[in-house]
């Protein structure tokens, strides 16, 4: 079998910065060219006047999936990336799919992607309504559909009392055409990356995690019933400490794994009348604490083993469905 050719330019240890600043102008050309094509879609679109929504929606998935492939060209191709997918995924375009993932880089999200590309529906974020003004960007995400979420503060809800439940319904708004067919949602529960100072700041009890913030995940569960029955579990793992997006950038971030799993959410949280933002908010934060619990246990046991080697990280993966073992 052939061997890919490789430039490694990351390996080059005195030209790394030079390397870093080309792949950051090539990363934002990537992002315009396919957000661009994807206006040059909608304009279209628009001329026809009606019909060719279905067909220019997968115009919009293939720019999504081209962005992330000429991505992984360049991390693998020129700065000699290697990161290690979890390949006992199973396909699957045919239902829904809420993604928690742990969150330690910006660079998650490239290796999330790339492990996801042809095998779930590429996944969408709930994105905040002031993200829409990004330039090309926001528009793009909101031409495939990205939902908008208005959340409002405590003090802000205080002030105003008749804008309450009005979050749920803006929400609810932006999802109706996402709800058109099985899609995915990524969620990074902890709001912000893990490092140990954030860490000893929170005064975290788990070990390689910081206190999830929840209720993202069961405001998406009440705002989109009975579209879930489980959570796809995503761990990335990283051998080396210099783990920052420009560390990839250079290309001194040269591997990971992923590691996959799917997680039953109870049977109670699948009735139409479960409401994990509002009245069984303690029942599902008790439920998803301990989930979380274990999701720490397990990163710890998968790094144990990627520092010893004792075995491949996919088989300390223990069987089962459900967090709650």
């Amino acid at each position: 079998m052939k061997q890919k050719t490789t430039l490694g330019l990351g390996r080059i240890s005195v030209i790394q910065p030079i390397v870093g600043v080309l792949s950051f102008f090539f990363m934002c050309g990537n992002v315009l060219f396919w957000a661009g094509l994807m206006h040059v879609f909608a304009l279209v679109r628009l001329l026809q006047k009606r019909g060719g929504l279905a067909r220019t929606e997968q115009l919009y998935d293939r720019c999504f999936a081209g962005w992330i492939t000429t991505n992984e060209w360049w991390f693998q191709r020129v700065l000699g990336v290697y990161w290690q997918l979890d390949e006992n995924m199973v396909k699957d375009f045919e239902h829904w799919h809420l993604m928690v993932a742990n969150h330690r880089s910006w660079a998650d999200v490239y290796i999330i992607l790339a492990q996801l590309n042809g095998r779930r529906p590429l996944p969408r974020v709930f994105m905040k309504q002031v993200l829409f003004w990004l330039p090309l960007v926001g528009s793009a995400t909101w031409l495939m559909g990205f939902p908008f979420m208005k959340r409002y503060s405590k003090a802000k809800l205080q002030k105003s009392p008749h804008l309450i439940g009005k979050d749920l319904e803006t929400t609810r708004q932006s999802c109706r055409r996402f709800i058109q067919r099985p899609n995915s949602v990524l969620s990074f529960v902890e709001g912000t990356r893990f490092s140990t100072k954030k860490q000893q700041q929170q005064r975290s009890p788990y070990q390689y995690l910081l206190k999830p913030k929840a209720g993202g995940v069961g405001f998406v569960l009440q705002a989109m019933p009975g579209k879930f029955s489980r959570i796809t579990d995503i761990n990335v793992l990283y051998g080396q400490e210099n783990i920052s997006f420009w560390d990839l950038l250079c290309g001194r971030l040269t591997a990971a794994q992923v590691i996959v799993r799917d997680v039953a959410l109870p049977e109670a949280m699948l009735k139409p009348d479960y409401q994990a933002a509002k009245k069984d908010r303690e029942d599902f934060f008790v439920w998803f604490n301990l989930y979380w619990h274990d999701k720490d246990n397990r990163i710890a046991s998968q790094l144990a083993a990627m520092k010893s080697n004792v075995m491949p990280l996919k088989e300390v993966l223990t069987e089962g469905s459900s967090s709650q073992e």
